[in-house]
């Protein structure tokens, strides 16, 4: 359960669900997709997968950065980024031998072209020209579609530490300086550079580290006992905002937007840069699921419900869901989808993730159970 110091249950469910979603929604024209809630918003499961981990981060890193092992922390969060990399490398390897198989099994050249209908893989810049399609691959400036989020993530967390040390210094400052970033990114249209191909990255860094930081910031305000609290003001106005873009979004109602003179990335839907409607989005829709009876029944689900156990073991979980994601995508393009099909495949695949993620939980705990026999 949720405790003033430990492990937030409810955060482990919540990264769970964004999990399960993110395999759904990878899974292009698939009948579930329609009902996950990217469906009935201006955000999807992404942005609520970066603002858990930053709030995550707060957990794991911060307190050493509080209690002078800065210099330890740096070195576990730069450990972690580097599992990240290899994690990244292996499943967009194992993803190109995928479709390989898969061109050469059918004996259609289309899975290597990107001309599989829905699916945006990228990877006729890498069978066109393999020598600079691998370092893109290798550098970070060439990424597959659906393989796109590690290495967001591994930027944030090499941003982690100067961001936690600016966070010692005060909240606000850190919010201060996230959104200052933010602003400038999204204004001058500032992203990392793609290459071979040119443009910037899907999950542009400089964007996506605001959400991070808000996160950040929610779970150090959190262990300083300095949690938010109910609003009523702020509850109707996020509830109304969460209503308004359901309606907007199941409305169709995408033309009537406005039209400003701001930067297109900053006042429309853009995903790269994390635009304003989604992101005002993603932090409405959190506030009002934690303050509502909702939050209060997710603060009681157990630690063994699989969701938590998925959100606990987000990376394994990630990564084996990637790939299924792929491997289902394939097969539903050769047996031509369907409601059955489709409930056959989501259900797989959700079942082998949840028993990885329950074997990596058994063999987390392993040590901790045998020394407590030994003893």
């Amino acid at each position: 359960m949720a405790n003033h110091l430990g492990r937030d249950n409810r955060v482990d469910v919540l990264r769970g669900l964004a999990l399960a979603s993110i395999f759904i929604n990878h899974i292009p024209g698939n009948f579930f997709e329609r009902l996950t809630h990217k469906n009935f918003g201006f955000s999807d499961a992404a942005e609520v997968f970066v603002l858990l981990a930053g709030f995550a981060a707060s957990m794991a890193w911060y307190p050493g950065f509080v209690d002078g092992r800065a210099g330890e922390m740096v070195k576990r969060i730069v450990k972690r980024a580097g599992l990240l990399y290899g994690c990244h490398l292996a499943t967009t390897l194992i993803a190109i031998t995928l479709f390989v198989l898969a061109a050469g099994v059918t004996g259609w050249p289309g899975y290597l072209l990107d001309a599989a209908p829905g699916l945006y893989l990228n990877l006729a810049t890498v069978v066109s020209n393999p020598a600079k399609g691998t370092i893109g691959l290798l550098t970070g400036g060439h990424q597959l579609g659906y393989f796109n989020i590690l290495p967001l993530y591994i930027c944030l967390l090499l941003m982690a530490p100067g961001l936690m040390l600016l966070a010692r210094t005060g909240i606000s400052r850190l919010l201060v300086f996230s959104f200052g970033l933010w602003l400038m990114a999204g204004s001058f249209g500032l992203d990392l550079p793609n290459y071979p191909r040119t443009g910037g990255w899907y999950f542009n860094p400089l964007s996506w580290q605001l959400l991070f930081s808000i996160g950040l910031a929610l779970g150090i305000a959190r262990r300083e006992g300095r949690s938010l609290g109910w609003n009523p003001v702020v509850f109707t106005l996020a509830a109304t905002y969460v209503v308004f873009a359901a309606v907007f979004v199941l409305g169709g109602m995408w033309a009537s937007w406005p039209v400003l003179h701001l930067p297109l990335q900053l006042y429309q839907f853009d995903k790269t840069f994390v635009a304003v409607p989604r992101l005002v989005h993603v932090l409405a829709l959190a506030y009002v699921v934690m303050m509502s009876p909702l939050g209060r029944w997710l603060a009681r689900i157990s630690t063994d419900n699989p969701l938590a156990v998925m959100g606990r073991n987000a990376l394994g979980v990630f990564c084996c869901g990637s790939l299924l994601s792929m491997c289902a995508a394939i097969l539903r393009i050769e047996w031509g989808g369907g409601v059955l099909v489709d409930a056959l495949l989501v259900a797989i695949g959700l079942a082998i993730q949840i028993a990885l993620a329950s074997h990596l939980d058994r063999r987390r705990h392993r040590p901790v159970v045998a020394a407590a026999a030994a003893a």
